[in-house]
């Protein structure tokens, strides 16, 4: 795995743009200019990781996502799945308790 700095500068535009920040106002947020900014967003210029950790802060983001496009952790993931386990549990007893509502409905027709 390789440091791609136009894949960087991409997801650093696009989560700008995604948060209604022109460059002008992100750059001045960041305290660079805003050429410094479009040259990392074209990927012709790399940030210091300082500048990446504020960048991330600000984009409400990881550092993992911006370097490299992860967008989660290895945490996120196992609670991801755990999650999915635990809403088909619910699921099972979900469907176990209308099906007993249903036998209990027409019990009391008859």
């Amino acid at each position: 795995m390789y440091f791609d700095s136009y894949a960087t500068g991409k997801r650093i535009q696009h989560l700008r743009k995604a948060n209604g920040m022109t460059q002008e106002e992100m750059a001045i947020r960041l305290n660079i200019s805003d050429r410094h900014l479009g040259k990392i967003e074209r990927g012709e210029g790399t940030a210091s990781i300082d500048l990446l950790v504020e960048v991330a802060v600000l984009l409400k983001t990881t550092l993992d996502f911006l370097i490299i496009g992860v967008t989660e952790t290895p945490r996120e993931r196992e609670l991801t799945a755990h999650i999915k386990k635990q809403n088909k549990v619910i699921q099972r007893f979900k469907d176990k308790l209308n099906s007993l509502i249903a036998e209990l409905t027409e019990t009391e027709i008859e």
